[in-house]
């Protein structure tokens, strides 16, 4: 496992400290590095198979693997080890992973209330460290839901290593509404979880049926996953991107003009999060209509009618990103600007190595210890038989190297030894600070508030395991923030 960690610390020389949001850098499309892909096996495994897979994914860094869901039709989760990444775009020279670390399980409606609003779709998957142990926390909707009146979302599944046997909960509920914040689940950076208020980001967008009740682009709205396990009621949230039918990302979605290169009915986004070290809201999925605009249920070039929206030129459809400024989204959350104002500052089409007549990038998951990026292409393995088709899992990284000076404050702390086995100290005066030991998602393992006039503070790390962890110093008289990284070896 440490070499994971080592690897973090290579890519990312150094971690922000005492740093404005708005001095880091944006990230340029051109330094997401393909670094390789996988295949998954088109066998039944439990009750469901990887053909015809749904797209959402969850990285578990426990034991280097992928929760993955199955065919639409059972929505079932499995997990399955990552095997060795091949760094080719042909299908024949990747790696097939094993048979599954956990067979695929339903658990839709395994809560002791059921399913009552017939959620039949995941949107998203999420594991979330609380206390010591990890929950998988899954986002749901209903494909057609006519009424538009769900408000269920998410379930938590008590033992992700267990999936077959755990207690699973819910339904809950996010406040922004479920079609919303029904999509893909991904953690806040540690520098930007104070200003955003919250250790986790939920987001949802159109191009599924009865488009009214979702977010006309990419959404994102913000909170803690603290709240998630006391929940009752309704889990609150800070909206910070958000559209509508009413005001979506961009008023021609069938795209008459044919100049309409950014959101269209055919577009939809799948997987949405921060990237450590910049300022960037980076949201993944597909899009389509831009040279030859949509049509409803209309004959294409290939002489079939389609089944509802469509481009009449069927090769007019393209893997899609949008890339956004943090500093709009703080803006819409200090009440500057409202939450269908932001436009991405950066889009277009996203040329992964294997691309096919679906185009569509069905899910994602960000580890943030190795900095790589998980993908689904969907469909793309077609060297498994004629039924067959599993997604492939691309892999990317970012070219991002995040380099301020270290200032922690004029008091001048110390802290030390680093890396250590166990007792990590801090020394100075303390008397005005609050400190926090974090892990490589966000999750706060400890807080600490030394006593009045205190000079040194001793932090007991033995129970944690080895690998990469944050401590965070807050300066409560200036609201001064540092932030460094600590190896417990």
């Amino acid at each position: 496992m440490f070499f994971r960690y080592t690897f973090f610390i290579i890519c990312y020389s150094s971690i922000l400290m005492a740093q404005e949001g708005s001095q880091l850098p944006l990230f340029n499309i051109n330094d997401l590095i393909y670094q390789g892909a996988f295949r998954l096996p088109a066998d039944e495994f439990g009750v469901s198979s990887m053909n015809y897979a749904q797209g959402p994914i969850a990285y578990n860094p426990l034991h280097h693997s992928l929760f993955v869901v199955g065919h639409s039709h059972q929505q079932a989760i499995a997990e399955f080890h990552i095997p060795m990444v091949v760094n080719s775009d042909q299908i024949s020279e990747l790696m097939m992973a094993s048979t599954p670390k956990q067979a695929f399980t339903e658990v839709l409606d395994r809560t002791t209330q059921g399913n009552p609003e017939a959620m039949d779709r995941i949107g998203g998957m999420s594991l979330i460290q609380f206390d010591q142990e990890q929950k998988l926390i899954v986002n749901t909707y209903e494909y057609y839901d006519a009424p538009a009146d769900n408000n269920h979302t998410t379930l938590i599944i008590h033992n992700p290593d267990d999936l077959e046997q755990s207690n699973v909960d819910g339904y809950y509920e996010y406040e922004g509404g479920a079609g919303h914040t029904s999509g893909w689940i991904s953690s806040i950076p540690v520098e930007w979880q104070t200003i955003l208020e919250g250790t986790h980001l939920t987001g949802q967008s159109s191009g599924q049926p009865i488009i009214s009740r979702f977010s006309v682009g990419p959404s994102a709205f913000s909170f803690n996953s603290t709240d998630m396990i006391n929940v009752s009621g309704i889990l609150p949230t800070t909206k910070l991107l958000d559209y509508s039918l009413a005001n979506p990302l961009h008023l021609d979605l069938e795209n008459a003009t044919l100049k309409n290169d950014l959101w269209t009915h055919l577009s939809r986004a799948t997987y949405g999060f921060i990237i450590p070290g910049t300022r960037t809201y980076m949201t993944l999925g597909y899009s389509g209509g831009h040279r030859s605009g949509v049509c409803y249920k209309c004959e294409q070039d290939n002489g079939i009618e389609c089944g509802g929206y469509c481009p009449p030129d069927t090769a007019d459809l393209s893997q899609y990103y949008w890339l956004w400024d943090m500093q709009d989204l703080i803006d819409v959350k200090h009440g500057l600007i409202d939450a269908h104002q932001p436009l991405p500052y950066d889009y277009g089409p996203l040329m992964t190595p294997f691309q096919n007549d679906f185009q569509e990038i069905g899910g994602a998951s960000f580890d943030p210890s190795s900095g790589s990026l998980y993908m689904t292409i969907q469909r793309a393995d077609t060297e498994q038989g004629t039924y067959a088709n599993p997604p492939i899992v691309v892999v990317y990284n970012f070219d991002v190297v995040a380099s301020v000076d270290v200032e922690l404050s004029q008091d001048n702390l110390t802290l030390y030894p680093n890396p250590t086995e166990d007792i990590f100290e801090i020394k100075g005066l303390l008397e005005y600070y609050s400190i926090q030991i974090l892990d490589a998602t966000g999750t706060v393992f400890q807080n600490i508030n030394p006593l009045p006039k205190e000079t040194e503070v001793k932090i007991d790390l033995t129970t944690l395991p080895s690998g990469l962890y944050f401590i965070s110093i807050v300066n409560e008289n200036n609201a001064k923030i540092s932030i460094q990284k600590i190896i417990k070896s």
